[in-house]
């Protein structure tokens, strides 16, 4: 009998040891133009003790043939307490065409600069966020020494098919990766969920084992409505969940798809008669299904798992108690 019992102990010792898990660095990446939470947003941050917010500062893109910024943020809150990222959107058409490594990455850095002097705002890492392609390559990676120059603690958002692909695509040479687990397929009027397919990233993420380069996990949590016309994709409608379309100007016809059943102006946008709004988003379930699959497939723990993006309807798509659970490992 007393065999049974020890035998029964260490069982139970060896499923605690293995159900173990290690608390992550929680951050939120913020895409508005706008700086200014919420009292929601900031319980939320304050409650899952963030720390850290990536905050978008401006994007890079052409005109007539000059890379300029775009859309800079304004700060109407000082984001005091949190360490502050700026994080900037370089479009791939810049290295396609641009090849003054130098001269952008000073322009760059003044530009970052000169929103933290008026901020009120010192920050220690810098993030670029660029698709590059095999053509555009070459030219960013060489932006990203001429920038470390300037300020060296650089970190670089990372996409599936460039972890699948580093002999092709090249790694960065920045401090830090953020794979960004999300937006896996194309955009269209079908059922295909274009923020996230399992079975996408699975073509991808066994790669993460030989991936050289440090990684961080960005989730989504976001939304959006596709708004389809004679099967084909109008636009986009940002932020659209299922709840937002529970008017009796839409009739459900599946989970996540709606027929609009009279014209109407909608969140600004045009709906005509017959139209159709597929929302798309990412459960609970599919987060946590992404970081089981993530961990089956790393080898080494990241130090932080950062959501995309911070927003106050975003937040409450979820239960507070899931983030702490999206955020172990």
């Amino acid at each position: 009998m007393k065999k049974i019992w020890l035998l029964m102990l260490l069982v139970t010792l060896l499923v605690s040891c293995s159900a173990k898990t290690e608390k992550i660095n929680t951050a939120f990446y913020f895409w508005r133009t706008t700086f200014s939470l919420t009292e929601t947003e900031q319980q939320y941050l304050k409650d899952l003790e963030v720390k850290k917010l990536y905050i978008r500062y401006f994007d890079v893109g052409l005109q007539n043939k000059e890379a300029v910024p775009v859309a800079p943020v304004v700060f109407n809150q000082k984001p005091a307490g949190y360490n502050v990222v700026p994080v900037v959107y370089i479009k791939n058409e810049v290295f396609l065409q641009n090849g003054s490594a130098d001269s952008l990455a000073v322009k760059v850095y003044n530009y970052i600069h000169q929103i933290n002097k008026s901020a009120n705002v010192s920050v220690n890492e810098i993030q670029f966020d660029c698709d590059w392609s095999l053509k555009s390559k070459q030219n960013y990676f060489q932006f990203i020494e001429e920038f470390k120059k300037l300020h060296p603690n650089l970190s670089a958002t990372i996409r599936l098919h460039q972890i699948k692909y580093p002999e092709k695509t090249g790694i960065p040479s920045v401090k830090t990766g953020v794979l960004m687990y999300y937006n896996m397929g194309v955009i269209n009027a079908g059922e295909d969920n274009s923020i996230y397919s399992q079975k996408t990233a699975k073509n991808y993420i066994n790669s993460l084992q030989n991936y050289n380069l440090p990684l961080n996990i960005a989730l989504p949590i976001f939304s959006w409505g596709v708004h389809v016309r004679s099967n084909q994709v109008t636009n986009l409608i940002g932020g659209l969940r299922v709840n937002d379309l529970t008017g009796d100007q839409f009739e459900k016809i599946s989970e996540n798809r709606f027929k609009v059943v009279k014209d109407v102006v909608f969140k600004g946008r045009y709906l005509a008669k017959d139209d159709e709004i597929k929302i798309e988003a990412v459960n609970t379930a599919q987060l946590k299904e992404m970081m089981h699959d993530i961990k089956k497939n790393s080898i080494q723990k990241p130090n932080e798992i950062i959501f995309y993006d911070l927003n106050e309807n975003n937040l409450k798509a979820y239960e507070k108690e899931d983030f702490k659970t999206f955020s172990r490992w």
